[in-house]
């Protein structure tokens, strides 16, 4: 079994069982998530800077189950998967330095969570045979639905249930897809595996909505677009986002969002390529609208934790509209603004967390002239807010700058609406930080608040550091994913993995 296999698939999987093995309370629970996190962090780095190639499938593992219905268990890692574990691990290490000074007294449920949560999250990026990516895809509900319900604010419970029912629910659409594709495949191959180049050969038609790949597609991006998530399908984020705590709105913005574009492009596009071309203008409007909607309704808010849950569906608007509009400059937008949305939003939720243990208050109204108090704070949540805001020189600027470029390509009019973003964020952005960081401290309990503490530097720093660095050398980024664009616009990326994978 390969090695990056053995340390992404059981090394996370270890550290979240040793919190219940284990005899870990208090610090010792922190110490040890830290410890455990950094060395995750580095085993990753090292291991993706030791593959040969990330435009091609690398081939971890497959494991033939002859008995069991003739399924195989492929896991593989390539650029695009590649990006998103490196964004884990590097989340999972702000989580636990972010999170420093929560108080509970149920620390080994809290990081076995977390951890458990990091494990899903890799295993579903390292599955190329869709019934293992759907497993693990449901296996990562059960560790948030306990951060949320467990260790969420007051109304947790309802929160939690929503966000469950309402991604298990897409979840069955696409169960049901994979069933009608597998059974197809018994009856043509004598088998009831699931691979993508199964997928592709069984020639699902398209000749209308209620044709096999409309349908198979719909069920798809349904659940997809649930998990992402994309405009109507949002309601359930703004309720899970404010009730969760810091580690699971950081973990959810970061990384479990994506997964949802991840599916997109791993699967959708390229298996369903008619389907695609005839749903694509319909797509990117919803994307464009999602941008509109979730920007307007963010500078409605008298919650801080609600202007970022709803920024995250504006942005994630842009990454829809970019991926459908598919060309190499949008979609190589998108995937950067995958992981600077990871970056951005994951440090505003920090700054919210900071706040918010200070005076156990989100509201906007309770703040304001912060930083006169807590002037190295108010640098760091403004260098958050510009990378999220895509000013020049963040990384934010890159991808949002590589998608309205790509989409004005393809529809004007939509890249125009996508555009018009780039006006309606910095006003809620700036809105939220004047109202909270400037003018005169009107509240008693605010002039005495302490600035940051070493511990809580750290994660600001990491982000800070990345959200400059990918805005002045936006390569250092593409070099993992760019050589992929080509065969997903080209439609032969299925056609490349089989070739990997015979």
């Amino acid at each position: 079994m390969d090695k990056t296999l053995i340390i992404q698939f059981f090394l996370p999987l270890f550290c979240a069982i040793s919190f219940f093995m284990a005899p870990l309370n208090g610090k010792k629970c922190k110490i040890f998530s830290l410890v455990a996190s950094l060395c995750y962090l580095l085993a990753t780095v090292n291991l993706l800077n030791s593959l040969d190639s990330f435009a091609t499938l690398n081939i971890l593992s497959r494991i033939e189950l002859d008995n069991f219905f003739g399924l195989t268990y492929t896991f593989g890692l390539d650029g695009l998967s590649g990006i998103l574990i490196l964004l884990n691990a590097l989340l999972l290490v702000i989580v636990v330095t972010a999170t420093w000074n929560f108080e509970t007294d149920k620390y080994r449920l809290y990081y076995f969570s977390i951890f458990s949560l990091v494990w899903a999250v890799n295993s579903s990026l390292l599955s190329i045979n869709l019934f293992a990516f759907y497993i693990f895809w449901e296996v990562m509900l059960i560790p948030l639905f306990l951060l949320i319900g467990v260790f969420g604010g007051a109304n947790r419970k309802y929160a939690s249930y929503k966000f469950f029912i309402y991604t298990a629910a897409g979840s069955i659409l696409m169960l049901a897809a994979m069933l009608y594709m597998s059974a197809m495949n018994f009856q043509i191959n004598g088998s009831y595996d699931l691979t993508p180049e199964v997928i592709s050969g069984l020639n699902l038609t398209f000749s209308g909505f209620f044709s096999p790949q409309s349908l198979v597609f719909w069920a798809f991006c349904i659940a997809f677009f649930i998990k992402v998530p994309v405009f109507p399908f949002h309601s359930w984020l703004p309720d899970a986002h404010v009730e969760a705590p810091t580690a699971g709105s950081i973990i959810l913005a970061g990384v479990l969002l994506k997964l949802g574009i991840y599916g997109l492009l791993r699967f959708v596009i390229p298996l369903y390529p008619d389907a695609v071309v005839e749903y694509q203008q319909f797509i990117m409007i919803l994307g464009a609208m999602g941008i509109v909607y979730g920007a307007l309704t963010a500078l409605a808010q008298d919650d801080i934790k609600k202007v970022v849950a709803f920024s995250s569906i504006s942005h994630m608007g842009y990454i829809v509209a970019g991926v459908f509009a598919l060309n190499r400059t949008s979609i190589n937008g998108s995937i950067f603004q995958m992981i600077s949305h990871g970056l951005t939003t994951g440090g505003l939720f920090v700054a919210v967390h900071c706040l918010y243990i200070r005076r156990q208050t989100k509201l906007i109204n309770q703040y304001g002239g912060i930083a006169k108090v807590m002037p190295l704070f108010s640098i760091f949540f403004f260098l958050m807010i510009l990378g999220s805001m895509a000013v020049p020189l963040t990384n934010g600027f890159v991808g949002e700058f590589l998608i309205i470029f790509g989409v004005y390509e393809v529809d004007k009019v939509i890249g125009f609406i996508c555009a018009s973003g780039v006006i309606l964020g910095p006003v809620y952005l700036l809105t939220l930080f004047q109202k909270t960081m400037l003018g005169p401290i009107t509240i008693e309990e605010n002039k005495s608040l302490k600035d940051l503490g070493r511990m809580e530097i750290v994660p600001f720093a990491i982000l800070g550091f990345f959200i400059i660095f990918y805005g002045i050398y936006p390569s250092a980024l593409t070099d993992f994913y760019e050589k992929l664009i080509p065969s997903i616009v080209e439609n032969n990326y299925i056609k490349q993995l089989y070739v990997v994978l015979k």
